[in-house]
């Protein structure tokens, strides 16, 4: 990391501590965004990918071998003799590769090839030393990409002619709907993500390192900015959660995938509230239907959970559900939690 990717972490946090509490982190991000400030701060990210707090928290695995039991499990394997196919079978079902390949077969056979945004040529980059990718036809995926292309296929499916030329989301990650619109052929796009420190710096250093600071605005351009025209944004922007009240002018596509099920109610209808005078055509949402599990003494958790009517709820003044989708897009665990994909049209 180097002196001005240390002076932007130092101010981003400065400026945390006065902020309202609405944007501060929920009671499900508070202990990891100081551990994450000083992992960072500690020059611990050129390997971020594969930082045991940050695939707890903002990079999901398929791989099962995370789990204790796993590797009892593969010693069981390697001591029988089995043939060769079975081991080769339970291999690929723990390391999370049958999963990958049926998330990739779903988006290679929804996919139309034909309509904007192009999916068909994006490869997921390996800066930040990823623990997880996947290889299929020549082309690289985690599971966080995988996620996005089933979510940009469920939305191509569902509209016949939208393209959004300016894309908000909140909670992205470390960007990578960025990076993949960055290869959807989409001309003069924009990309917007909004996230607490230290992630907004996480998505902001990736993106810049990926496709060059010149194409990415950084927060010490936009920190003492009273109104943030997304007109006059680059490529990609990455602003931390009280800015976004800053934001002015139009998006055409707003996305939130897994993050506001982290929150309480009264932020996400905060969050909403501010992406409503953005007047979005569209909103795409994926979060447990059931809403985030409720903390416990040490079970990390929400106080309260946010669930799908909720997000209706928010939404019905301005928008409609036009599409719901857990199977083939989303996902439903093996003890029946759904992750929902839903896609509001602007009333």
């Amino acid at each position: 990391m180097n002196k001005k990717n240390i002076k932007i972490l130092i101010k981003i946090f400065q400026d945390f501590r006065n902020q309202k509490k609405i944007y501060k982190p929920t009671i499900f991000w508070q202990d990891a965004t100081e551990k994450f400030y000083k992992i960072f701060y500690k020059k611990k990210i050129k390997n971020f990918k594969r930082n045991q707090l940050a695939n707890s928290f903002f990079i999901p695995f398929y791989n099962l071998k995370r789990e204790k039991s796993i590797s009892h499990i593969l010693s069981l394997i390697k001591k029988n003799k089995i043939s060769k196919r079975l081991s080769s079978f339970l291999l690929d079902l723990v390391n999370g590769k049958s999963q990958a390949l049926s998330d990739y077969r779903v988006f290679k056979a929804a996919d139309n090839i034909k309509k904007l945004p192009l999916l068909n040529s994006f490869s997921e980059k390996d800066f930040g030393n990823s623990l997880e990718q996947f290889e299929f036809d020549n082309k690289k995926f985690s599971r966080s990409s995988l996620n996005y292309l089933l979510g940009l296929v469920f939305l191509k499916n569902s509209i016949e002619r939208f393209v959004s030329r300016v894309t908000l989301e909140i909670g992205g990650g470390y960007g990578v709907l960025g990076e993949i619109l960055n290869f959807s052929k989409i001309k003069n796009f924009k990309y917007i993500n909004v996230d607490l420190p230290p992630q907004a710096y996480v998505t902001e250093m990736y993106l810049s390192e990926l496709f060059g600071v010149s194409r990415v605005t950084s927060y010490l351009e936009t920190r003492e900015m009273n109104k943030i025209n997304i007109k006059k944004l680059k490529n990609f922007t990455s602003l931390v959660s009280w800015q976004i009240e800053k934001l002015k002018g139009k998006i055409d596509l707003f996305v939130n995938f897994i993050s506001f099920q982290e929150m309480e109610p009264n932020v996400v209808r905060n969050y909403l509230n501010m992406v409503i005078k953005l007047k979005p055509s569209y909103i795409l949402l994926r979060n447990l239907r059931e809403g985030k599990q409720l903390k416990q003494d040490k079970i990390i958790g929400v106080k309260k959970a946010t669930r799908t009517q909720d997000y209706i709820n928010f939404l019905k003044k301005d928008y409609s559900l036009l599409e719901k989708n857990v199977i083939p897009f989303g996902y439903r665990t093996f003890d029946n939690f759904n992750s929902e994909l839903l896609l509001f049209k602007r009333i």
